[in-house]
């Protein structure tokens, strides 16, 4: 699901996950892990995050991958709850941002600025 978001959401929500980040920092880095993984396999960030959060991702589900592949991320997934036991704490988060949507969500994670998403640059005065 498409979802629009203004420049003040997108500055809450990375403010959320900086927070998030500097308190629960290995389950931050297995999810960055995940949102590098999900890039590489070409999957929906929709689908990593429905996955998270216990909806149903049918309509955002990878096509003509083999379901190796797809147990295997799925694994990857699980080692949220199953190493770290933090996933009320991930689910949290994603409720908290949910108005920018998972793939600003996303972005965020890897490290984008709000203004990056949004297409807002700034020119740099050469001094």
């Amino acid at each position: 699901m498409k979802v629009l978001s203004n420049l003040h959401d997108l500055r809450e929500a990375k403010e959320k996950i900086e927070t998030y980040k500097n308190e629960h920092e290995e389950t931050f880095s297995h999810l960055l892990h995940l949102v590098n993984l999900t890039r590489q396999l070409q999957f929906k960030y929709d689908y990593l995050c429905g996955i998270i959060m216990g909806e149903d991702v049918t309509q955002v589900a990878p096509h003509f991958v083999q379901d190796s592949i797809i147990d295997l991320y799925k694994n990857e997934i699980n080692k949220i709850d199953q190493r770290f036991h933090d996933l009320n704490a991930l689910k949290s988060l994603l409720r908290d941002c949910h108005n920018i949507g998972y793939e600003n969500f996303c972005l965020l994670v890897k490290g984008k600025t709000p203004e990056e998403i949004k297409g807002i640059y700034r020119s740099r005065k050469m001094s």
